[in-house]
């Protein structure tokens, strides 16, 4: 019972970990999509440095965005912009922000996750908030000058990124005006829209929707994460009710065995009972409650058991899985990874489950056991052992 109890605990929050895995990339920035707009052009080789968009990518205006927030189920979309820099050792990512927009996206980093100085202000230029790392990297602190296409900004602030924002995660955040005057832009094209989604579950609709309005786009979804995740992830996140209910079967058949043999290892002294005097609800009734104080143990048992198990499985590595932008010492189209322990979670509906199964199967078990014993003869169940 106690096994069985486990083992669904164990099985329901492995897969519930997979799943949050493969959402921390994007809860980090409050987003459900990630939406680009592929270029369909074939990429040029690389041959000089500045600034430019990532290869492959094409722009939105401002009327589409607008659009993108008309679309039934969406609560916000945000524009952002992403270029990259190649100067002559390194390349750097760039992220251009709206200093409006603080609740998604990039914008929310430079909110939740600043460790040194500040945010920007509406309307500020010429200003920039490092990421911790590159910032360490150049020796480079707030109030100091940073090179960005030729151009100085003053760092007014330093960000860390947490893993579950790396989907946003840049060397440089500029605001959006400089970033889209470096790239050459004009005032109302970005490359990158945040879109919060009022239901999870409508995000494949909402895909579509947006589809529909302003053409083929590319969207970066929880589910699109599981699937880099690979087969073990998708398994895990598909499977793990009906793995659940099988451990549940389990231990029911396990409870039903256990005590089955109970019963027919005392047929004796049932038959003993029902010789001075006992009927047969009066018999299994006593079994019945015998079976729920076993029950009721073998669930305890079976819950600290299976949180024990839930504890240990955090401990598996999950990686964060984000597009990777080009790093400071280079490019890459990779997936990028940044090894963290699953969050596993233990649910109330998973505990109350296991409970449930273990006090179900052990007072059913008893029961049926006990009834099939009391069926003998009392002569023929004294002489029986």
């Amino acid at each position: 019972m106690a096994l069985g109890a486990a083992l669904l605990i164990a099985l329901t929050s492995l897969g519930s970990g997979f799943r949050e895995a493969a959402r921390a990339p994007l809860a980090g920035i409050a987003a459900d999509l990630v939406i680009t707009r592929p270029d369909g052009g074939i990429p040029s080789e690389q041959t000089g440095r500045g600034v430019r968009q990532p290869f492959g990518l094409s722009t939105f205006d401002t009327g589409e965005i607008g659009q993108m927030s008309a679309v039934p189920g969406v609560d916000t979309a945000v524009g952002a912009l992403q270029i990259w820099d190649f100067g002559p050792r390194s390349t750097i990512t760039i992220a251009g922000v709206d200093p409006g927009q603080r609740s998604v996206g990039p914008g929310r980093i430079l909110d939740h996750n600043l460790i040194a100085g500040r945010s920007f202000h509406p309307g500020e230029q010429r200003v920039a908030v490092l990421d911790r790392h590159y910032a360490a990297f150049y020796d480079t602190k707030v109030g100091q000058q940073v090179t960005v296409g030729g151009r100085d900004f003053s760092v007014v602030g330093v960000v860390e990124v947490k893993d579950s924002a790396q989907t946003a995660a840049s060397n440089i955040y500029l605001p959006l005006a400089d970033a889209q005057q470096l790239a050459g832009l004009a005032a109302n094209q970005v490359n990158q829209v945040h879109v919060q989604v009022g239901n999870s579950a409508d995000t494949e609709a909402v895909t579509a929707g947006i589809t529909a309005r302003v053409g083929q786009v590319s969207a970066i979804t929880a589910d699109s994460l599981v699937q880099i995740m690979g087969a073990v992830g998708r398994i895990s996140a598909r499977f793990s009710t009906i793995a659940a209910i099988i451990g549940g079967i389990g231990g029911l058949v396990l409870s039903w065995t256990a005590l089955r043999g109970l019963v027919s290892e005392r047929t004796r002294e049932i038959g003993l009972l029902m010789a001075v005097g006992w009927r047969r609800s009066h018999v299994v009734a006593a079994f019945r409650i015998e079976a729920l104080i076993l029950g009721l143990v073998g669930a305890a048992v079976g819950i600290a058991l299976g949180i024990v198990l839930a504890w240990l499985l955090s401990y598996i590595p999950a990686p964060d899985l984000v597009a990777a932008p080009p790093s400071m010492s280079g490019h890459s189209d990779a997936v990028q990874t940044t090894d963290t322990g699953l969050p596993v979670r233990v649910s109330l509906t998973a505990v109350g489950a296991a409970a449930l199964v273990s006090l179900a199967g052990a007072t059913g078990a008893g029961s049926l056991a006990a009834r099939r014993a009391t069926r003998l003869k009392p002569a023929r169940s004294l002489v029986s052992l």
